[in-house]
């Protein structure tokens, strides 16, 4: 017998067939990242295709931050899994090994030109690039360059299209896009730091080595060693010194920490603490990494000197 659909029916198979489509469409790839760049990095390059949930919330260290068991419960859902590593969230490789099969775990540090760290209390010396704080080695904070920010997107770029190929050409276009812009931001931090009259610093934990390796910066001193460290008060002596002695004019201090210590080192050596903030999260920039960066590279040119 011969079956046969009628006018009514064939529309019905041909909105059930684009109603299918358009859900296909909707169903947004799980993303986890650990702190609020790498999520905002993967919303520029996934676009409405994401849905990226934020470990580490504002305020918050991912030194010393412990996801509490739901948000593990969520984040072992993901499809992708974005961490920096090399010491900077010391609970995120037991996540990664907590993914389903089939999921993808980026650790974004691996495979990039990093910073050795030693374990001194004494201020580095000029010309060296050994700093003095632990992660495990090497310094984390890769993302604080704009240039290696570069790179750990095209990492996520591949990472997405690994885990949803279909849409390789829209995740190519949005990173093209969005590398174009880290460009421009590099050219203008390169620009604007040139113009600085002071080049040395302090700060509280060396957040911004591969910043100020980048832009002919000097981290002249280090207030926390390691993360929870407590200073001694020989190693803060001479950081006072070293502030006088080398015409510094700013311990730059962080959202994240408590600005106490900060505070009395720069009373004492008579100069001024600023807040840098190397995580975002919080107005003015939010979660934008581009208005983060331009927010800091403002901070430290009405605090060194700069145009």
């Amino acid at each position: 017998m011969k079956m046969t659909l009628g006018l009514g029916g064939a529309a019905l198979l041909f909105f059930l067939n684009c109603w299918g489509g358009l859900w296909a469409l909707e169903q947004k790839i799980p993303v986890t990242a650990s702190i609020v760049p790498l999520a905002d990095f993967c919303r520029q390059i996934g676009g409405d295709r994401v849905d990226v949930q934020v470990l580490v919330p504002p305020g918050a260290s991912p030194h010393t931050f412990e996801p509490p068991p739901s948000v593990v419960a969520r984040a072992s859902s993901a499809k992708l899994f974005l961490y920096i590593g090399e010491g900077l969230e010391p609970w995120a490789e037991r996540m990664a090994k907590s993914l389903k099969k089939g999921s993808v775990a980026l650790e974004a540090a691996q495979g990039l030109p990093l910073i050795r760290e030693t374990h001194n209390e004494e201020p580095p010396k000029r010309g060296k690039e050994k700093h003095s704080h632990s992660h495990g080695g090497a310094n984390p904070h890769i993302w604080l360059d704009p240039v290696l920010a570069k790179e750990i997107c095209s990492k996520i770029g591949r990472a997405l299209i690994r885990v949803d190929p279909s849409q390789k050409a829209y995740y190519e276009k949005n990173l093209a896009n969005y590398l174009e812009k880290l460009e421009a931001l590099h050219q203008e931090i390169q620009k604007r730091v040139s113009s600085f009259k002071i080049k040395k610093y302090v700060c509280f934990h060396p957040a911004y080595v591969y910043f100020a390796k980048r832009y002919g910066l000097e981290e002249a001193g280090v207030i926390e060693l390691s993360p929870g460290r407590e200073p001694s008060p020989k190693h803060l002596k001479n950081l006072v010194a070293t502030i006088k002695e080398q015409g510094i004019q700013v311990v730059f201090a962080e959202p994240q920490l408590n600005p106490r210590v900060a505070e009395v080192i720069a009373k004492e050596a008579g100069v001024r603490v600023a807040t840098v903030d190397p995580l975002g999260g919080t107005p003015p920039y939010g979660s934008d990494y581009l208005a983060l960066m331009r927010y800091n590279l403002e901070v430290m040119a009405q605090s060194m000197g700069g145009k």
